[in-house]
């Protein structure tokens, strides 16, 4: 399985959104399970990444996140996701 580092356009491009993502930083990320549950984390950046025809997020833990469930990055939001703007959980 080849991954490779990239900067595509498979999700609308956002200079600010795309920019939040930078390895080796510390960021709050939110994005959505395969369940659709809203997950708020405090993770480290491994790599942007694409495998299988898709992007991935992976993170310092080794897991991987599929770009395009991924909400928002450091506060910049994902241009796919324009009405999770006001949404806050802090439960």
């Amino acid at each position: 399985m080849e991954t490779n580092l990239i900067t595509s356009d498979l999700i609308p491009s956002d200079t600010d959104f795309r920019a939040a993502i930078v390895p080796g930083k510390f960021v709050r990320l939110e994005y959505l399970t395969d369940l659709s549950e809203f997950i708020k984390a405090d993770v480290m950046i491994k790599q942007l990444m694409y495998e299988n025809g898709a992007e991935w997020l992976e993170l310092a833990t080794g897991e991987t996140i599929p770009f395009d469930r991924v909400v928002s990055v450091s506060g910049k939001l994902s241009p796919k996701y324009p009405g999770y703007g006001n949404y806050s959980c802090d439960c």
